[in-house]
């Protein structure tokens, strides 16, 4: 009797949304490899919020792990009545239009913070931009966990959720809102620059009829497993992309942000995700 050889899908994992501390993670760029050699997985990507300045050592890294990089970005966007992200894959990340946005968001998330700063500072708490900026390193951009982990650095609070819950929260006393892009703009500033772009953990606060439009704008995938996925969800977007012939990517999304733990191929999505990806951009 012919037996049949059991199929190891260990070593066909990969982790397309990981966020290193050039955003809002708290690894750098060689922790994430390590952290990814450790969970044996074949490819990963980087998509820092606003931010492709983690990807030139990622790409040389790659070289020398062993382990495939995907060039990545996760863009900041606003549509008729919310919030989304939007994933970017495959692109050149030496694409001027794309290194003008970055650049650009940068200098925003900067006056954002210097506003969230002085909104503390009205509040008696003795805080300042310098401290922010050394606690989120040169190249980073910026955000509010960053100015979270200042406070927490200075004594200023006793934990993250506490900062979150009463000061930084949509809506909280410190609280300004984020500059952002329309999606149609963020499809088309990735698919210019060469790239893939992708939904990012879409919930069924986004109509599908909504997915559906941006799909005639060019949209080419849903983000379909995700951390904050339930199974109902999962299996809903992977049908919403089989019929509107869209790919599909997933991930940790791992900040690795204090007492949350690294959460890099988690997840378990397969290789299979990004070859249909790479035949879509045709590379």
């Amino acid at each position: 009797m012919l037996t049949r050889k059991r199929i190891d899908f260990s070593d066909n994992r990969i982790d397309l949304h990981i966020h290193s501390n050039h955003s809002d993670g708290s690894l750098n760029v060689e922790q994430i490899f390590d952290y990814a050699q450790k969970a044996g997985l074949k490819a990963i990507s980087i998509t820092d919020h606003d931010n492709i300045s983690a990807l030139s050592e990622a790409n040389k890294l790659s070289m020398q792990r062993g382990i495939e990089f995907v060039n990545g970005v996760e863009i900041s966007a606003r549509g008729e009545n919310q919030d989304m992200h939007l994933l970017g894959y495959l692109f050149d990340h030496e694409d001027e239009a794309l290194i003008e946005y970055v650049d650009f968001f940068k200098n925003e998330r900067i006056k954002r913070a210097k506003k969230i700063i002085k909104n503390f500072n009205d509040l008696g708490f003795d805080l300042t931009y310098e401290e922010v900026l050394e606690t989120a390193g040169e190249d980073a951009s910026i955000g509010r966990p960053h100015i979270a982990y200042a406070l927490l650095k200075k004594g200023l609070a006793s934990s993250f959720q506490e900062i979150f819950l009463h000061y930084l929260g949509d809506g909280c006393a410190c609280w300004v809102p984020k500059f952002k892009i329309s999606p149609e703009d963020a499809i088309s500033l990735i698919k210019k620059a060469g790239g893939l772009c992708i939904l990012a953990h879409p919930d069924r606060e986004i109509p599908d009829e909504q997915i559906r439009a941006l799909v005639k704008v060019g949209l080419d995938g849903i983000e379909t497993i995700h951390p904050k996925h339930t199974q109902v969800e999962v299996d809903h977007f992977r049908q919403l992309a089989r019929e509107e012939n869209l790919v599909e990517s997933g991930g940790s999304d791992c900040h690795a942000s204090p007492g949350n733990g690294v959460h890099i191929g988690k997840m378990n999505v397969p290789y299979q995700f990004l070859e249909k990806m790479k035949q879509r951009a045709g590379v």
